[in-house]
């Protein structure tokens, strides 16, 4: 058998940071980009608070910053964007991959054997993404994050001997599948025999130039 498919399926697309998010309260240094419906209430000198000025009402109430997510669950939303522009620290970061290696890892087990690597034949792995469209979402080249951890798991598990050059050759397709029943939403990864790319020296063109031949791309087994 050449190819493979693991489904992740309801895949949880958030790490849980904390269980309640920290309210943010409006500083005195913003007070001009506070919001026109507690700027009325504003009263005219800031209230002190452990060393900081904040925006307040005449009652020294002050305006909360982050009234929507105040309270709730704190979550981060996988978004390989974050780790490629350095916001994230690194101890989270390694909290975030230990994280989804072990949830990938569950599936993995459950649903493939170890792949057996014939001589001269390399891996290509794949992912369709299947979910409910949103707003802000993720351009679907930062969600690099899932074959990265993807191909972790397959690391761990033994599944695969390992996930560097000398074994997997082919990462990187992503496509987006809109549901709109949440029930739909789910995770399938492809894993393809990929051969050598010695065996034929158009494996990266349709057309030859030297020798006016077509060949297909890519060469799978």
């Amino acid at each position: 058998m050449s190819v493979y498919k693991v489904t992740i399926p309801h895949w949880e697309d958030r790490y849980k940071l904390s269980e309640r998010t920290q309210p943010k309260y409006w500083l005195w240094k913003d007070s001009k980009s506070l919001p026109l419906k507690h700027q009325k209430d504003l009263r005219p000198s800031p209230l002190i608070f452990n060393k900081q000025a904040f925006c307040c009402d005449n009652l020294g109430q002050r305006f909360l910053k982050n009234a929507t997510k105040a309270g709730k669950p704190n979550e981060w939303i996988l978004n390989g964007q974050e780790l490629y522009n350095a916001k994230m620290h690194y101890t989270l970061r390694k909290k975030v991959a230990a994280y989804y290696h072990d949830y990938f890892s569950k599936f993995i087990v459950d649903q493939l054997a170890p792949i057996k690597m014939p001589p001269g034949v390399y891996l290509s792995v794949s992912c369709d993404i299947f979910l409910i469209e949103r707003g802000n979402m993720p351009d679907v080249d930062n969600m690099w994050l899932l074959e990265k951890f993807f191909l972790d798991a397959l690391h761990l598990t033994n599944r695969i001997p390992d996930d560097d050059k000398d074994t997997v050759r082919e990462a990187g397709r992503k496509r987006y599948h809109m549901v709109k029943d949440p029930s739909k939403r789910k995770l399938v990864f492809t894993i393809k025999f990929l051969k050598d790319e010695k065996e034929n020296n158009h494996v990266d063109s349709k057309y030859c130039n030297s020798c006016g031949n077509v060949f297909p791309t890519p060469f799978y087994n």
